[in-house]
């Protein structure tokens, strides 16, 4: 499956991808996953990318107001598989404040289907 992430939705989902529990072979699976969607130093840098601890965890926080070139990504169907789940099991989504970033996610993974009737 190829999906066309942009920044927001890298971080986003690098984020969720590493708040998963999983057992040993399922989180090298995902750093995988994680490695290959990271920005790099320079991307980092051209939006601002600061990393801050909050209650004994990383917070990842950046400038809004800049942006980077959305990039393709081609995932296996493992790996589509995985990113499914870390989407549907997330339980802090607010519908506003991530709408952007996270319904053309939803609409790739998750497709409606089209209801045809004969009216």
């Amino acid at each position: 499956m190829k999906l066309t992430l942009d920044h927001t939705q890298r971080l986003n989902l690098h984020a969720l991808l590493g708040a998963q529990r999983a057992d040993v072979g399922a989180i090298r699976a995902i750093w995988a996953i994680q490695d290959r969607i990271a920005l790099d130093t320079d991307d980092e840098k051209a939006v601002e990318v600061k990393r801050e601890m909050v209650a004994g965890h990383e917070r990842v926080v950046w400038n809004v107001d800049l942006s980077l070139p959305a990039r393709g990504f081609e995932f296996s169907d493992p790996e589509a598989a995985r990113i499914r789940t870390a989407l549907q099991t997330w339980e802090s989504y607010s519908a506003g404040a991530d709408r952007l970033w996270l319904q053309p996610l939803v609409e790739s993974l998750f497709p409606t289907e089209v209801c045809v009737t004969g009216h």
